[in-house]
């Protein structure tokens, strides 16, 4: 119905109908026809709604109504009818005048359910045959299509039946997970993809979270990283994850996590499957014991440094190191066997893509940071090689070298500050350690001045690993 044709207003609730309309749409008012406004209400006899004096069919069943002459129904909460024919409950009539208010909390549309019901937060829902460029449209019905239809010709009349609970969707985590901006424990017990049974949480971060999986077809327990709802809407996020799954699956070493498999629930958000480390976090590690001795510190490190040189042989550099990123396996033959984790921010050398990061913008953690990241010069691999002499400081101390109140503070330090001998944290290590010419040489300032590869730096530790079982 355009702007320009000829229009009928109705009497009673003032809305407008086509020019060729007999009843209208609204509350079944007959048009062009001087309207009865007294007289007892009328109740349709199909679903016992209530209706005004001057309504003839009732819009929801399209049933002709009846007068009502039993004095409870006249108790009843008026019915308004929305623009798709469905009805909306409100303590009392509404104006002529006024419209439907979809933004309001106490105003619920209603979909299959039965009259007097509360909806939940959350059910309402606009009927998607409602027409968005013509909000007035009448919702049809029988009746009005054919107004001098007998009753006896009108679908046949069926009991009220008893409201069935709501079904649960077929995919539970679907769109509708990823709307609600998260994941926390909304994947527990759903399977993904037909093949992973979500069993726990096991952790979670600012870009994901992180859930203990079983592999239903293999059989075997899988680790789930599921990006944040609330993340999909960004871009660089959603490259840095893209990038973490190519990045890691492109790289095999028994001390680099293995990528089984990468996909996306409901078509956006994306996950990725790696294996299941039975174990702790070095991180975890050292917050429970405290410092480490020097064989546990050896043993680790030279493991790093073997999953490390894989990677710089790829040209990826981690940038991201930390306790939190090694992963300490629970092996029966070997204890503390290490997988490195969380490439979600690594950096590939001579890469022709765009950066992900602007200028001047850090991107790793204050305590593990390399001078050269605060200063935007061109980072390789000895950037992820300083931040390995910060971990072996602190597994040897229980402290990291420079702390401070604040992120700028620490950074400053990394900046101006020479890391503090480890025997203000150990006293006895005030005759020195074998690791000590080590730890001084990775935390130089200037990267040309640190060991140059993971391997040279293997090579040191193996032979201090010598030396302190020779002593012993």
């Amino acid at each position: 119905m355009t702007a320009g044709e000829a229009t009928k207003t109705c009497p009673s609730c003032g809305k407008h109908s086509p020019h060729d309309a007999r009843f209208c749409g609204f509350d079944g008012t007959l048009l062009d026809q001087p309207q009865n406004t007294q007289g007892p209400e009328k109740v349709c006899p199909k679903c016992q709604r209530v209706y005004p004096p001057y309504a003839v069919f009732c819009p929801i069943e399209g049933s002709a109504l009846n007068t009502s002459t039993a004095s409870p129904q006249a108790n009843k909460p008026h019915i308004q009818v929305a623009a798709d024919g469905k009805p909306y409950l409100q303590s009392a009539p509404l104006g002529k005048d006024k419209d439907v208010d979809f933004d309001r909390h106490d105003t619920a549309l209603m979909d299959g359910v039965g009259f007097g019901q509360s909806l939940h937060d959350g059910d309402a829902a606009i009927n998607p045959n409602l027409n968005p460029q013509n909000p007035n449209a009448s919702h049809v019905n029988l009746q009005a299509q054919n107004p001098n239809a007998s009753q006896s010709q009108l679908p046949a009349q069926q009991p009220p039946q008893q409201q069935q609970p709501a079904q649960p969707p077929a995919d539970p985590y679907n769109e509708a997970l990823v709307a609600t901006g998260g994941y926390t424990t909304s994947l527990i017990g759903k399977t993904i993809d037909n093949k992973y049974l979500i069993q726990s949480m096991l952790g979670e971060g600012g870009m994901a979270v992180v859930y203990k999986a079983h592999h239903t077809i293999m059989e075997r327990t899988v680790v789930i990283k599921v990006m944040h709802g609330w993340l999909l809407s960004n871009e660089k996020s959603i490259e840095r994850f893209q990038r973490e799954c190519k990045v890691t699956a492109k790289l095999s070493h028994p001390n680099i996590v293995t990528v089984f498999d990468v996909g996306t629930l409901g078509g956006k958000a994306p996950y990725l499957v790696m294996e299941f480390i039975k174990g702790e976090a070095l991180a975890d590690k050292i917050h429970r014991q405290g410092a480490l001795p020097f064989t546990t510190t050896a043993n680790i490190i030279i493991q790093m440094c073997r999953g490390l040189q894989e990677a710089h042989n790829f040209g990826v550099i981690h940038r991201d190191l930390k306790p939190d990123n090694v992963l300490l396996q629970d092996k029966s033959d070997r204890p503390d066997w290490v997988k490195i984790v969380d490439f979600g921010i690594s950096h590939i050398v001579h890469e022709s893509g765009k950066r992900l990061t602007k200028t001047g913008r850090m991107v790793g953690t204050p305590e593990y940071i390399a001078p050269e990241q605060l200063k935007d010069r061109p980072m390789d691999i000895r950037t992820d090689l300083y931040a390995l002499g910060i971990m072996i400081y602190e597994m040897l101390t229980g402290h990291v070298p420079f702390e401070g109140d604040s992120a700028e503070a620490i950074l400053m330090k990394h900046l101006m500050d020479d890391p503090p001998p480890m025997s203000k944290y150990k006293p006895e290590f005030k005759d020195g350690t074998p690791f000590d010419h080590i730890v001084m040489k990775l935390l130089n300032k200037e990267p040309d001045l640190r060991y140059q590869t993971a391997t040279e730096l293997r090579l040191d530790v193996e032979q201090a690993q010598s030396q302190i079982l020779f002593k012993r």
